[in-house]
This record gives C-alpha cells, sequence and structure tokens, in this order.
C-alpha cells in the first residue's frame, strides 16, 4: 500500500481556457519544497492518528473562478491578470462590458475600468475584438486559513500581487513556522489564527488599501 503524503498539494484543471496564470511550473517547485521539508516527522508527532483534515493543505487556482477551491485550503494561491488599455482604436462595441460580471467596465464616451472592481479574470480582453484592452500584470494572490469541518471558514487574502518566487518564500515561511511552533493536535489553520496571521495581514491590506485612497 502507498504510504500518503503528510500534505495536500492540489491544482486546478490544465489547459483550461480561462487560465489567468500558469500555475504548473509554480506546482512542480512547490511539491519540492514540500518533499525536502519532510513534514512526516512532523505531522505523526501532531496526529498520532492521522485523518484527511490533519494533513496541511495547499492548493493552486489559475485564475479568480478557483476551481480548485483555495478559499476552504489552509494556503491557497490564487492567479490573476489585470487588463491593461492599448493605443489601439475603440470601436464601441461594448463587449468587454457586456462579458465583465464584476460591473468593473462602463461606457462614459469610452470604456472605463474601475480598478477595485476588477478581480483580474481576463474576460475583458478575451472578448476585446480590437485589442483595444490586452493582458496586462499577471501574478498571485495569497489565502490563508480556509477550513471545513465543525468550526469552518473562509480563507483570508493576506497577500496580493506576488510573483512565484514570492509564493515560494511565503509558503516556506508559514510551514517552518508551523513546524517550530505548532502544538500538538493544532491543524495548520489553527496555528494561522493562534499566530495572528490573518488578523495582522487583513489589517495592513486594508491600511495599504486607504493609503491608496487618500
Amino acid at each position: 500500500m502507498t504510504k500518503k503524503k503528510s500534505y495536500i498539494l492540489e491544482h486546478c484543471r490544465k489547459n483550461c481556457s480561462k487560465t489567468s496564470t500558469d500555475w504548473s511550473a509554480l506546482y512542480e517547485e512547490l511539491e519540492e519544497i514540500l518533499q525536502n521539508m519532510d513534514l512526516d516527522q512532523l505531522i505523526n508527532k501532531l496526529f498520532p492518528v492521522l485523518h484527511h483534515h490533519h494533513r496541511p493543505k495547499i492548493t493552486l487556482a489559475g485564475c479568480p473562478n478557483g476551481c480548485s477551491q483555495p478559499q476552504i485550503k489552509d494556503i491557497g494561491i490564487s492567479g490573476y491578470v489585470n487588463p491593461q488599455f492599448t493605443d489601439e482604436e475603440c470601436i464601441g462595441c461594448k463587449i468587454c462590458i457586456d462579458a465583465c460580471r464584476e460591473q468593473a467596465l462602463f461606457w462614459q464616451n469610452k470604456v472605463i475600468l474601475e480598478p477595485g472592481l476588477c478581480i483580474g479574470c481576463g474576460d475583458c480582453f478575451r472578448n476585446c475584438p480590437t485589442g483595444t484592452i490586452v493582458a496586462g500584470e499577471r501574478g498571485w494572490n495569497l489565502l490563508l486559513g480556509g477550513r471545513l469541518g465543525r468550526r469552518p471558514q473562509l480563507a483570508c487574502l493576506v497577500e496580493t500581487g506576488l510573483d512565484s518566487q514570492g509564493v515560494l518564500e511565503k509558503v516556506q515561511e508559514i510551514l517552518e513556522a508551523y513546524q517550530k511552533d505548532a502544538l500538538p493536535g493544532e491543524r495548520l489553520s489553527q496555528f494561522l489564527d493562534r499566530q495572528n496571521y490573518l488578523l495582522e495581514k487583513d489589517a495592513r491590506l486594508a491600511k495599504e488599501k486607504e493609503t491608496s485612497l487618500s
């Protein structure tokens, strides 16, 4: 019988037309980090009888649709792509506006983007027939603390605008802290709660948003 890994690393489906950011290389690098960290010893120590919900769960989603469910995993990594306007003439067809389910685009003698509503899905530029809107910056959002079970909670957005190296560093930092300071029987999401990862990061992001709007 094949021994179960002490962690669960998942991803959304390959070759999806909705993919905002390609996750394949990042997935391989995460797998390598997790294997090198040898989490088996820690997890077996924390949970003498190991069940599915005890294992740290990390998932990669290539776009904000989140088919791999990053909102309910200990660590969720979600890709995005920001729209970028070019000098190509807009013909006023408003197809991009109709394609945007977040209502982040509107018409005011030209197409206007409301950045605070855009989630970086890419539907607008994929439907633009003129190239007036194209793919811009791509990156990753980091969500922490999601779980199901008797005390379910959605993961909190704690970092935005990460490149792949930034994701790797954050995940390794979190897991090293878990290895060092986890209590017996403490799941990763519970550890993140206790260590105030979610509260501190939420407060910092809120402050950054407030500063950017002032």
